[in-house]
């Protein structure tokens, strides 16, 4: 019979209470306060481990089982609209939330190293370490950003502010900062000097007090410069096509049932107009009448109106067809934009022409075969520079801030969030849409085909929001902001910095070890 020493049962359910605290920061649970001492548990048990692995294997436990409750809406979808049996998409749930916890047990091997190493920079390469992980989930193998530490902290206005400057991976750097103090003190007190404990106490305090401080200045500077902003009537379309309607109604239909929709809104004296994702899940551009239908009616009522739709191009002999919004402007100009960054298994398969097997086994899952955009154009239509953020990419904060760099003065999210159905996912989704926002210094009106639609200040605020799955729209005011932000011209420089910290900090280890004989503590 397999026994289990009490130690190493300890140690699990430790990591498995980090796990559940990080879960419940975000929606639909929304207790961000457990941000400041979530990781508190794994720390001790990495500090309690024997080793990189021991530390790699509990904080792996941690990240499963945090994934496993944040993105428990897999399951849906997969087996709904991917219609595969309950048991793949249970799996396809485990597969993807054993992948990104690889990043999370990565952080707890590192940091089992820099705990041992590092006795007084723990405090800066702790929380460095988490950031360099956290970047390299978000971006490598196209990224995947789905609530990192910083984002859990979207109703928390004070605090997220400073993400203009540092970013949302900045957030997450002051969060595990924070928790790595409180450990130090309550498990090393007895062995810290009074200067080194006196050293945290005050660059702890320094940092959360600035942040707050500079939280409160943002907020009233914002509010200040946008009293002399002329604000610009918004209306945004919530369409409520279901996912399995969507593509097989009638284009007439699904035309009539958006140009409807809008009439209903020109009471309130819209100047701008939001359609979803895919409104018109059609090549609109190969149908001249529906064309010619949806300009004439833009400009008959004197309104610009931003829709999703589908592009195509013919070159090298075949059709490339494109996740796509188009802007038209009520002079009859027009611009759009094509998805730069698509979500993979769901508009595309990676890697299809390597090992079309995948293509194969995939078939029936309901995957599109996008093409992904190579430019980020602004629509323009009049005084409006728009930037466009269809789908996830708003939370990709490089390439949002690409939009407010070449001079979009709005951010507009379109969207099609009924493929989660009634999860917490479409509420995870809005949450970390508001970090476009701030980020940027810039209004994002947001409209979804299912919900959630909403506008968000640019100090983070979620203005209006509609609620899922009602056919509806929803009316509201922005204002054209032409001001740049430190973290739109510069990006994620405080992130660069830190990760930096955190590989330099490892290249004297191994040098150390190498070179001059040191032993490297594991």
């Amino acid at each position: 019979m397999l026994r289990i020493s009490k130690d190493i049962l300890v140690k699990a359910l430790l990591s498995v209470l980090s796990g559940l605290l990080i879960a419940f920061l975000f929606p639909d649970f929304n207790f961000e306060f457990l941000a400041w001492f979530a990781l508190i548990p794994l720390l001790y048990v990495i500090n309690k481990s024997g080793g990189f692995k021991e530390s790699f294997f509990y904080g792996f436990i941690a990240g499963l089982v945090s994934y496993v409750v944040i993105m428990y809406w897999i399951v849906y979808t997969v087996h709904v609209f991917g219609n595969l049996p309950y048991y793949i998409a249970v799996f396809a749930l485990l597969l993807l939330s054993a992948y990104l916890s690889l990043y999370i047990a990565l952080f707890a091997g590192f940091s089992k190293i820099l705990l041992n190493n590092y006795k007084r920079l723990g405090i800066i390469l702790i929380p460095s370490c988490w950031v360099f992980f956290e970047f390299l989930k978000s971006n490598l193998l196209t990224g995947f950003p789905w609530e990192n530490l910083g984002f859990s902290q979207y109703l928390n206005l004070s605090f997220i502010q400073i993400s203009n400057i540092i970013g949302a991976f900045g957030l997450s750097f002051i969060i595990v900062l924070i928790n790595y103090s409180i450990f130090h003190f309550i498990f090393f007190k007895n062995e810290m000097s009074k200067r080194q404990a006196l050293f945290e106490l005050i660059l702890v305090l320094f940092v959360f007090i600035s942040v707050i401080l500079y939280g409160y200045y943002n907020v009233y500077s914002v509010g200040a410069s946008l009293k002399n902003k002329k604000p610009l009537e918004v209306a945004l379309i919530q369409g409520n096509i279901g996912m399995f309607q969507k593509w097989k109604i009638t284009k007439k239909r699904t035309t009539r049932i958006y140009l409807n929709l809008t009439k209903e809104s020109l009471k309130y004296k819209p100047k701008i107009v939001v359609w979803p994702e895919t409104a018109l899940p059609y090549i609109i551009s190969f149908y001249p009448r529906y064309w010619s239908r949806v300009m004439d009616f833009v400009k008959k009522n004197n309104i610009d109106l931003v829709f999703g739709t589908i592009g195509a191009r013919f070159f090298d002999g075949k059709y490339r067809y494109y996740n796509r919004d188009y802007m038209f402007g009520k002079s009859g100009e027009y611009s759009y934009y094509d998805k730069n960054h698509l979500v993979p298994f769901g508009e595309y398969v990676p890697l299809r022409h390597r090992f079309p097997f995948l293509a194969h086994i995939l078939k029936g899952a309901g995957i599109g075969d996008f093409t992904p955009g190579k430019k980020f154009r602004i629509l323009e239509a009049g005084k409006i520079k728009a930037g466009s953020m269809i789908c996830y990419e708003a939370y990709f904060d490089s390439l949002v801030r690409n939009f407010s760099k070449d001079g979009a003065n709005l951010l507009i999210s379109i969207t099609d969030d009924a493929w989660y159905g009634k999860t917490a996912a479409p509420y995870q989704d809005m949450s970390m849409t508001v970090f476009s926002a701030v980020e940027n210094d810039r209004y994002v009106a947001r409209a979804g085909n299912s919900g959630i639609s909403g506008i968000i200040s640019p100090d983070g605020r979620i203005l209006e929001e509609t609620n899922i799955f009602k056919r509806t729209f929803m009316e509201g005011y922005v204002r054209l902001i032409n001001k740049k932000t430190f973290f739109a011209l510069y990006g994620n420089i405080f992130a660069y910095v830190v990760m930096a910290l955190f590989s330099l900090s490892l290249i004297y280890l191994i040098i150390s070890y190498v070179f001059f004989n040191k032993s490297l503590k594991k």
